[in-house]
């Protein structure tokens, strides 16, 4: 899909990070930009700095009547929507079986109901115009095996089945909506940049997990060792904004910041194939 000035862009998780990345570089093109973020505060400081083509709606897309509310406004405002960023997400860590139910349920509400929500009010505004494109936003943890990290490594996994699925049920009902998901590697955000410095903090600070017991210190060094040879690679998120808004305009239906990272993803599925007894 061709982004030109005058369209709208509804953007999720836009009060920080790749959301306020990709919503000002949508606002550099001419596009008006409609942000949506739980945090009402940065999220209004993310839109003043992006002057009158910008639009802030406090929005828990966890919850399908402020995403409704959300999608209201912005006909309302605007009285279009072309493009529609489901982008909004949040992580837990730790063993799986010591990961508490509700930090469970919490992920999988955002990650993935904010995903459902945002296709479910969305798409059919899209359908009516005959075209626009959804992007949403998993993680190259979806693509990999998720140690320490299981409920945001699977809620990424499952958006990218649902974005399949969606792709698939457009091109026979409305071929003119794109759809594309991203799986990001490391890029540099609020949410990544504190694992990071978790696992590498600045020279002369005692690390975090000092002051855990030893074996809670051991369950985590794998997962502190991954972030920290992740983090060598980070790239910055106006950067990875660009190569999503790319992914759009070339109708991509897979995209990540990482394609050397991503290639990790051959090994599991290279591991399915030889545990089915088909060759690889």
């Amino acid at each position: 899909m061709k982004l030109e000035a005058g369209q709208v862009a509804v953007v999720t998780g836009a009060a920080n990070g790749i959301g306020a990345a990709t919503a000002a570089a949508l606002a550099e093109r001419g596009l008006r930009v409609v942000l949506a973020d739980i945090e009402a505060e940065p999220l209004a400081k993310t839109a003043a700095e992006l002057g009158d083509r910008a639009l802030a709606v406090p929005t828990d897309i966890a919850d399908i009547e402020q995403v409704r509310a959300l999608a209201d406004r912005t006909l309302a405002e605007f009285g279009r929507v072309d493009l529609v960023f489901n982008n909004a997400g949040m992580g837990t860590g730790g063993p799986s079986w010591e990961v508490a139910p509700a930090d469970w349920n919490r992920v999988w509400a955002v990650n993935i109901g904010g995903v459902v929500n945002g296709i479910h009010v969305f798409t059919p505004h899209l359908i009516a115009a005959g075209q626009g494109h959804i992007v949403n936003t998993a993680s190259l943890a979806g693509l990999t095996v998720g140690l320490f990290g299981a409920p945001y490594a699977a809620s990424k996994a499952a958006i990218i089945s649902i974005s399949e699925s969606l792709r698939g049920e457009l091109e026979l009902v409305a071929p003119n909506i794109g759809v594309t998901v991203v799986c990001p590697g490391p890029v540099d955000t609020r949410m990544f940049r504190g694992l990071a410095e978790l696992a590498t903090p600045p020279e002369g600070e005692v690390p975090e997990s000092e002051g855990l017991p030893p074996e809670v210190r051991a369950k985590l060094a794998p997962m502190m060792e991954a972030v920290a040879e992740m983090a060598k690679e980070m790239i910055p998120a106006p950067r990875a904004a660009e190569i999503i808004l790319d992914a759009v305009e070339a109708g991509k239906l897979y995209e990540t910041t990482h394609p050397d990272m991503a290639a990790a993803a051959r090994e599991r599925i290279d591991t399915i194939l030889e545990s089915f007894g088909t060759p690889a």
